[in-house]
C-alpha cells in the first residue's frame, strides 16, 4: 500500500510541475500525464533487485538531502553570478592573466551521487570545469595561479553534508598538496 501511495505522490508531483512549467493549458495535460508516469515508474524500473528494502526508504530519506540542498541555493546563485563576470572580464579584458591547467583533486566522497552533484558546483566556481574521473576530480582552470584546494576541500565536505555521507580518509596524495598539475599552452 505504501509503494502505491509513494508512486501516486511522485505521478501527482511530476504531472504538478509539468503544468506549472505549462502555464496549466489543457492541451498539454495528456501528453504530461504520461511523462509524469514515466518519471514516477522509474526508479521502480532502475531499482536494484538486490537492494529492494533500501529502494523503499529511499523516497523518506530524500526529503532532508533536498532540504539541506537548498542551502546550497545562495553558494549557487553567487558562484554563478561570480564566475559569469570573470569570464566575461577575462574575455573583454585580454591583459587579465589566463594560466589555464588541468589538474586532479582526490575524491574523498563515496561514489554516487556526492561527485557528480560535486563536479556540477566546481563548474561554477569562476574559471573552471570539472569531471569526475573514478575516485578522483578532474578540474580544468583558467588561473593555474590560485590555490583551489582550500575551496575544494570545503565545497566537498558541504556536498558530504548535504548527502549525509561520511568523507573517506585522503590515501597517498597525488603530490605534496593532493594535486596532479597539467599546465596547458596558450595560443599566443
Amino acid at each position: 500500500m505504501s509503494q502505491l501511495v509513494g508512486l501516486l505522490g511522485r505521478f501527482a508531483l511530476f504531472w504538478g510541475i509539468w503544468w506549472l512549467l505549462t502555464d496549466g493549458r489543457a492541451d498539454g495535460l495528456v501528453l504530461g500525464a504520461g511523462f509524469a508516469a514515466a518519471a514516477a515508474l522509474m526508479p521502480r524500473v532502475i531499482a536494484d533487485p538486490q537492494q529492494a528494502p533500501a529502494a523503499a526508504a529511499a523516497p523518506r530519506a530524500l526529503l532532508p538531502t533536498v532540504l539541506r540542498g537548498l542551502l546550497l541555493l545562495p553558494f549557487f546563485l553567487w558562484q554563478s553570478l561570480y564566475g559569469g563576470v570573470d569570464v566575461a572580464l577575462r574575455a573583454l579584458k585580454p591583459r587579465m592573466p589566463l594560466k589555464p591547467a588541468v589538474f586532479d583533486y582526490r575524491l574523498r566522497l563515496p561514489p554516487g551521487p556526492a561527485p557528480v552533484m560535486l563536479a556540477s558546483l566546481v563548474s561554477l566556481m569562476p574559471g573552471t570545469l570539472a569531471m569526475v574521473s573514478g575516485a578522483r576530480l578532474r578540474v580544468h582552470v583558467l588561473d593555474a595561479t590560485r590555490d583551489y584546494l582550500d575551496e575544494l576541500q570545503l565545497l566537498e565536505a558541504q556536498v558530504a553534508w548535504i548527502y549525509a555521507v561520511a568523507l573517506q580518509p585522503t590515501p597517498t596524495p597525488l603530490s605534496a598538496q593532493g594535486l596532479w598539475q597539467q599546465e596547458l599552452e596558450q595560443d599566443a
